[in-house]
């Protein structure tokens, strides 16, 4: 079996962040060895993209031999591996029953590193199945415009809980430069701007953390 040393991995189940976008409290972990498998691009397309399910043989073959950094001894992640193909690597830890939960990329640094190491392995002929197919939901944004998308989402909908609707006439204003009375018009087209982000998003986002963070405007202005 062939091995990767000393490299950091940050393991997310909802999202793949890439390398830059990774953050402290994240608790990336150093790994201070894991087994690699070369494969082909369209396997290691599904893998990285896709939910997959592995064989017991294969879950057997990995079983505690990645080993982590810890304070005071050498920790131990029971089914891990990194998988590496021309195009690029990503590493996947699984659950006992085969399913891969837990995902993360490497630094380019390191990828590049694994890349040029992996081209002499023969290549693993991976028993795997696709459970649920997420490529076509993948969503281009980075990090930092998911989370502000969930921040201006959050403020919209408080607004028309709250029945803030002066404030929110105002927003549609400086955004569209436009008045509009209908509120829920103004509701729909502010979570669209949301939504798809641009140039209007941006504005958006000034205003909104101008209003909550300097208070220009009252509740009741």
């Amino acid at each position: 079996m062939n091995y990767i040393y000393d490299i950091s991995l940050n393991f997310t189940r909802n999202k793949l962040y890439e390398f830059y976008e990774w953050k402290e409290e994240d608790n990336p972990e150093l790994i201070l060895k894991i087994p690699v498998f070369k494969i082909d691009v369209d396997s290691f397309t599904n893998i990285k993209y896709d939910d997959i399910n592995v064989s017991k043989d294969f879950i057997n073959s990995i079983e505690n031999k990645t080993e982590l950094y810890s304070p005071n001894c050498i920790g131990i992640i029971r089914y891990a591996c990194v998988f590496s193909c021309d195009k690029g690597v990503v590493a996947v830890e699984f659950d006992s029953d085969g399913n891969s939960y837990m995902k993360s990329n490497i630094s380019i640094e390191e990828e590049n590193e694994i890349i040029e190491i992996s081209d002499s392995f023969k290549y693993t002929l991976l028993d795997y199945k696709v459970k649920n197919k997420n490529k076509k939901n993948i969503i281009f944004k980075t990090r930092k415009e998911l989370e502000t998308e969930k921040y201006l989402l959050k403020k919209i909908d408080i607004m028309m809980e709250n029945k803030e609707f002066l404030k929110l006439k105002y927003i549609f204003y400086e955004i569209y430069d436009e008045k509009n009375d209908d509120t829920n018009t103004i509701y729909n087209k502010l979570i669209n701007v949301i939504k798809n982000s641009n140039y209007k998003f941006d504005k958006l986002y000034e205003i909104i953390n101008l209003l909550d963070n300097k208070k220009i405007m009252s509740n009741n202005s």
